[in-house]
């Protein structure tokens, strides 16, 4: 890894003296001896000085032998760490599974690529699929290469609307897409073996981390086991109403969303010590350190996604088998989606709820205390004037991201110095100790939400997108080889790039957060690029070679890319401009914060409606040009070219949770300002692409489910005999008008259940915590072992806590099109989607910008961003800062729950539409009473899951522990309980009064 010296120590005799590292042993191998010193009092030159510190650098890093002990001893005399002693590294380890999997991935590639030449002489494997035709057309050419000779049901000389008909299935770009996902999948596989063989720091790091960890594994041993019941029930009654491939591929997207979920989660939480090591030595390697670790959830995601789809595709060679995979893709995304933001969100207002109690800190950051262990050691007044060091007040300087620093003017103090700083950390080591566990929540939950949530989220709209381009690209286009290819061309092409910008960012360690953030987006410029050049290829060869298409729609189709890869951009650009701590809006809520709760309240919400109608703009104009163009396939390649770049997206998204993450540990377990310098850069980047992830995954909601209701009533016009292109002007009837009320009724309970569900959430944690002895940190163990198990047992409950709650907005979920589409028939029910599809983007942008702007105000208090009229950081210290976190806690659970929860809600109701549309008459004159039906029994199964359930449980605990008290009497053990419990009091006082006898402390006692 590169590394930069971030502070080393001056000999106290001399300020202007040389470094004085002193030399340590790594593993088995000595380094070489230091250069020898000047004398004291020497004058150095600055070219010399910065010479010594590379020399220095380079001795740290100095290769050994890997072979040796399983700790080391780092020679870097830094701030971060002891001054007076050895310092052990503790390293990371190999992963043979990346390995097999990186070699597994390798093969598939390079056969990928031989089928791909071998496509192009129609030598390949022959893939016929056969539908039903959306529209009336002529057969295509398919005498010419590489489609290859098709033959018709019956010979049929043309197409018809609602009859069979075979096309080629494009096996080149199948393979093409396979390519590109089998290098993602490489590339995460590289990354994950490279993220674990990374050093995992100091041993007060490595602690963290492992209680943290193990509070994950907790909560996917508990996550995984019912998420796999609930796929199980859902898919036996889909078995009953549709096929067996359909249940198979809708139990393998399930599956396979699940794995890349689970996985994502996981190695954030692996690099998030490694990370927090690497903010020690420089933010180059720490910036692109993290985002491969992001890469991990992220690009998986992507590529995961699209070699699922193309390998369901290519075995059943049936469109409705990509709509299976689809919907349990759905099903998994939804449960992880809500289950992880409401054991997030209700943990964290119950923990803060619960350190309130106890007396602790309820920052995340444990500012307060850093402050208080600075001042107690008299930090900033090393010279005992009375007054802040001038050295002191610059240091507090540079902890703005958006700060210059040179590392040669601020990277020196004094061993004095250096020996209070070992013993504020071995302080600061100490007060994790003696945090209660339920601190620990927060940072477990928020990455399973940001993780797990964006990149299931991700993944299901990839998913149900590239089934809407099949269906519609291959029954609604004239030339079905070249409709259905163009969507994995453009998917495909992106998760090329997104694996290969992935491997660098450009940075430096004088970078400022902005500047970085713009490498960033030179990454991503790099990728568009790429696949509007593929995009404009393959279109200009059917245009000059093929002549399957003219130059209209040559000129159509390269354009409406080009708007599906600008547009999800220019939202998050907005979005970003009010969110964000590099801009305005952001630091007007935190300069007002003096003025009041009130003030911050309303500056949020304002700045929330404002940044919510601009993005809804812009997908208006694209979606009204795309279908003009080309109407439904228009729509279907601006949805594909919106999500091609998702696999970066995701990326910065998840390199956001990770970075974060981070800069929670260097604050808790460092007081090394260039450590927390590089740390707030990382985290500012962080806040704002982990943001733009929500708000562009919103906005490839709002496209691909536009797309999916496209399919719907062209698939359910179709098969009524009629063209559903002379349908789509809907005549505004009562029942669409009822379907237009019901999409904005269904949103706002769907809202409700959510947002109450976590309060619900909040009030279990701070009433399982309260005087339960099993969730305080254990005395007779050491840290680590003295939270790993309560924190397990927290964990646990909140964990199944977190399910119950989740079971009813999913039943609410299901039963809105059950309800619409018998209620008030088919069209009331394309109402319904159309209108919820519009609302819940809306209220999507407006939530979570709300939140995200409270939550950056705050953070700008926290990176040293806010300043007085003198000039001097106002830090966390400030009463602003206390101000500016209730805000955040209101916005908490709408920027990481309710909002996102929206894009899960609107595609669960397209797809379960999709799915059960057979269901569904045109005219409601049959069907309504079974509607009333339906709304009855929505209600008592969301009744029962969220208040009767819980009911029931606490009345068995109740039964059971009444039967089991009165056993435990009749057999006299509770008596027996009794006695030990009182002979263990009497022993704790002998022990807390200096052993008086037991026979006093029985008299005193009774």
């Amino acid at each position: 890894m590169a590394a930069g010296m971030a502070l080393a120590l001056k000999d106290a005799s001399s300020p202007t003296g040389p470094l004085s590292p002193e030399p340590s042993r790594i593993g088995a191998a000595a380094p070489s001896a230091p250069a020898s010193p000047p004398k004291p009092g020497d004058e150095l030159s600055e070219k010399k000085q910065k010479a010594r510190i590379q020399d220095i650098i380079n001795r740290s890093l100095q290769k050994t032998d890997t072979g040796a002990t399983k700790h080391s001893a780092d020679p870097l005399v830094n701030i971060a760490f002891s001054a007076d002693e050895e310092v052990v590294i503790n390293r990371g380890r190999f992963s043979w599974f990346s390995a097999v999997m990186m070699c597994v991935f390798v093969i598939t590639g390079f056969a990928s690529l031989i089928l791909m030449m071998l496509s192009l002489r129609n030598t390949s494997v022959t893939m016929i699929s056969e539908e039903i035709s959306y529209i009336d057309a002529p057969n295509p050419p398919w005498d010419l290469p590489p489609w290859g000779y098709v033959k018709q049901p019956n010979d049929a000389p043309s197409r018809k609307i609602g009859k069979l008909f075979r096309y080629a299935m494009p096996s080149f770009m199948l393979f093409y897409a396979i390519f590109c996902a089998s290098f993602g999948l490489f590339t995460t596989a590289y990354f994950c073996s490279e993220l674990l063989v990374q050093d995992m720091g100091v041993n007060r790091v490595k602690n963290l981390g492992e209680v943290i960890n193990k509070g994950v594994d907790v909560y996917l041993f508990r996550a995984v086991p019912i998420t796999i019941i609930l796929m199980s029930t859902i898919s036996s009654i889909v078995y009953f109403v549709s096929d067996l491939n359909f249940t198979i591929a809708m139990v393998c997207g399930g599956a396979t969303c699940l794995c890349c979920t689970n996985m994502g989660i996981n190695m954030n939480f692996e690099g998030g010590t490694r990370l927090t090591h690497a903010l020690n030595y420089d933010l180059r390697g720490s910036i692109n350190f993290a985002i491969r670790s992001g890469a991990i959830g992220g690009l998986s995601a992507h590529s995961l996604a699209l070699l699922g789809m193309v390998t369901v595709w290519m075995v059943d060679q049936k469109a409705n088998s990509l709509l299976g995979f689809a919907a349990g893709t759905s099903i998994i995304a939804f449960y992880t989606r809500i289950a992880g933001g409401i054991f997030a969100k209700g943990c964290d207002i119950g923990s803060d709820f619960v350190s309130t109690m106890l007396g602790e800190d309820v920052d995340d950051y444990n500012m307060d205390n850093m402050d208080e262990l600075r001042r107690a050691h008299n930090l900033h007044d090393l010279d005992m004037d009375g007054e802040e060091d001038e050295a002191f007040e610059e240091r507090q300087h540079i902890v703005d991201p958006n700060a210059y620093i040179d590392e040669a003017d601020m990277g020196f103090i004094t061993r004095q110095e250096a020996q209070l700083r070992a013993k504020i950390e071995a302080e600061m080591e100490n007060t994790l100790k003696s945090m209660h566990p339920v601190n620990y929540l927060d940072a477990i939950g928020e990455n399973i939400a940001d993780i797990g949530g964006t990149s299931s989220d991700l993944f299901e709209t990839m998913c149900v997108t590239l089934a809407t381009a099949v269906i519609i690209g291959g029954k609604a286009h004239e030339v079905p080889y070249f409709g259905t290819a163009l969507p994995f061309c453009i998917i495909s092409s992106g998760t090329l790039g997104c694996s290969v910008v992935s491997y660098y960012v450009w940075c430096h360690e004088k970078h400022t957060s902005n500047r970085i953030r713009r490498s960033l987006q030179l990454n991503l410029l790099c990728v568009m690029i790429f696949v509007q050049l593929s995009v404009v290829f393959a279109c200009y060869l059917q245009w000059q070679v093929y002549h399957t298409i003219n130059y209209d729609t040559f000129w159509n189709y390269s354009m409406i890319t080009l708007l599906g890869l600008c547009a999800p951009e220019a939202c998050a650009a907005i979005c970003e401009y009010f969110t964000s701590v590099n801009y305005a809006p952001v630091s007007w809520i935190a300069k007002d914060a003096n003025l009041g709760m009130i003030q911050v309240v309303l500056r949020g919400l304002g700045q929330g409606f404002a940044s919510a109608g601009l993005p809804s703009v812009v997908n208006l104009i694209v979606q009204i040009l795309a279908f003009q163009w080309e109407g439904f396939y228009g729509l279907v390649l601006l949805t594909c070219a919106s999500q091609a770049c998702t696999g970066w997206q995701a990326t910065l998204a998840a390199f956001g949770a990770a970075v974060n993450n981070a800069n929670r540990y260097v604050h808790l377990t460092t007081v090394n300002e260039m450590a927390h310098h590089r740390a707030n850069v990382c985290a500012s980047i962080g806040t704002t692409t982990s943001h733009n992830g929500k708000c562009i995954a919103g906005q490839n909601a709002f496209f691909a489910t536009t797309c999916l209701l496209g399919a719907l009533m062209a698939d359910k016009y179709t098969k009524a005999g009629e063209n559903f292109k002379n349908t789509t002007g809907q005549e505004f009837s009562e029942f669409t008008r009822a379907g237009l009320l019901a999409s904005i009724v269904f949103t706002m309970l769907f809202l409700a259940n959510t947002l109450t569900s976590c309060i619900t959430m909040a009030k279990s944690v701070v009433s399982h915590c309260k005087d339960n002895n099993d969730v305080v940190p254990r005395k007779d163990k050491v840290f680590p072992a003295t939270h790993i198990r309560p924190l397990a047992n927290l964990v646990s409950f909140a964990s199944i806590e977190c399910f119950r709650l989740t079971i009813s907005p999913m039943i609410q979920t299901f039963g809105a099109p059950l309800v619409i589409g018998q209620l008030f028939g088919f069209k009331g029910l394309l109402m319904m989607l159309s209108g919820g599809n519009s609302v819940a983007f809306s209220l999507n942008m407006f939530l979570i910008n709300s939140g995200q702007a409270w939550d950056a105000a705050r953070k700008y208090i926290l990176f040293g961003m806010l300043k007085d009229d003198h000039g001097n950081v106002i830090g966390a210290e400030s009463e602003v800062y206390d101000t500016l976190g209730i805000g955040e806690q209101i916005g908490g659970p709408l920027e990481d729950l309710c909002g996102p929860a929206l894009n899960n809600f609107i595609k669960f109701v397209a797809v379960t539409s999709f799915v059960t549309r057979e269901v569904y008459d045109m005219s409601p004159a049959k069907s309504w009473p079974w509607g009333l039906v339906q709304i009855a029994v929505n209600f008592a199964l969301v009744a029962f899951f969220k208040w009767g359930l819980n009911i029931t449980t606490k009345y068995l605990e109740a039964a059971f522990k009444k039967a089991k008290d009165r056993m435990e009497y009749e057999e006299g053990t509770a008596m027996l309980r009794e006695l030990e419990a009182r002979d263990r009091q009497i022993e704790e006082r002998m022990q807390e009064r200096g052993g008086p006898k037991k026979d006093d402390e029985e008299v005193q006692l009774f």
